[in-house]
């Protein structure tokens, strides 16, 4: 995938397509485009008693990583690029543009009980974090060599199981 071959495609000089395009690298997160974007909010249900929200916290995982699954391919080439050194200055970095944070605060912190600290909840929330996109599908199916299913499946007692004991005993 390169500028110019994207020219060539799109029947336009290389000048109009670097005008749009301004790296080979560019090509492929704008080849991806319709999925490099985090999916929206999962439609999970109204659980919000705490003694429920490990379960929330699964059903969150678990409808995220399906997305992931669906998108591997696209997720581990736009990880792979923004892990470069230079990946800030060259537009594809990830910091900023994953709504993972959103997920867990939206989705489960603010219903965790008022007992719960804040450095709690902090600490709640980076552990939550590589259960979803492209680092759980990495790790589940690279280091501990798991087939979709029981990565799906462990993710989300994952994240029941840190949800629950933060709310038991934080």
């Amino acid at each position: 995938m390169t500028v110019a071959a994207v020219a060539e495609r799109a029947g336009v000089s290389r000048a109009t397509a670097y005008r749009y395009i301004i790296s080979n690298d560019a090509v492929t997160v704008w080849a991806t485009r319709p999925v490099s974007t985090e999916p929206g909010a999962p439609e999970i249900s109204a659980m919000t008693e705490p003694e429920a929200l490990g379960d929330r916290a699964a059903q969150l995982v678990r409808e995220q990583g399906i997305w992931a699954f669906d998108h591997e391919r696209e997720l581990r080439a736009l990880l792979a690029l923004s892990l470069a050194p230079d990946a800030e200055e060259r537009g594809v970095s990830r910091r900023g543009k994953m709504r993972r944070s959103q997920w867990i605060e939206d989705g489960l912190l603010k219903y965790l009980p008022v007992s719960i600290t804040e450095e709690h909840r902090t600490r709640l929330a980076a552990a939550l974090t590589p259960l979803f996109g492209s680092d759980a599908v990495v790790w589940t199916q690279d280091a501990a060599e798991l087939d979709q299913q029981q990565s799906l499946d462990l993710m989300a007692w994952i994240a029941r199981t840190l949800v629950e004991a933060t709310i038991r005993d934080p």
